[in-house]
């Protein structure tokens, strides 16, 4: 919402090792989609090889407050979709959901 901090960083990013952005036909700077059993988001990829092959790391809490609906566009690439926030998973002191790690598929977006 800073526009100084959105000038620098327009996008959300997700790190992904150049391996495995070449095993599924993403490219560097390319719109992604990220997806787990709880749904789907879509960051653009920047390609690191200093990130095992096996990981990638999304940006979390992304919004846009530019798209002008009640939610401002949470919903389209903010990491918190990808996970569970069913009771018995969330830490137990904070209600927070487990944010740190989880099973996803990664495929470049269609028409970006």
């Amino acid at each position: 919402m800073i526009p100084l901090l959105r000038e620098i960083r327009p996008d959300p990013i997700v790190e992904v090792h150049p391996e495995t952005a070449k095993k599924h036909g993403i490219e560097d700077g390319q719109w992604i989609y990220i997806e787990s059993p709880r749904g789907r988001i879509k960051q653009r990829a920047k390609l690191y090889d200093g990130i095992d092959p096996k990981v990638i790391t999304s940006e979390h809490g992304w919004w846009f407050p530019e798209i002008k609906d009640p939610g401002h566009g949470w919903e389209i690439s903010n990491a918190n979709i990808l996970t569970d926030n069913a009771f018995e998973t969330c830490d137990p002191n904070m209600g927070s959901t487990n944010v740190r790690v989880c099973l996803c598929n990664i495929f470049p977006c269609e028409n970006e």
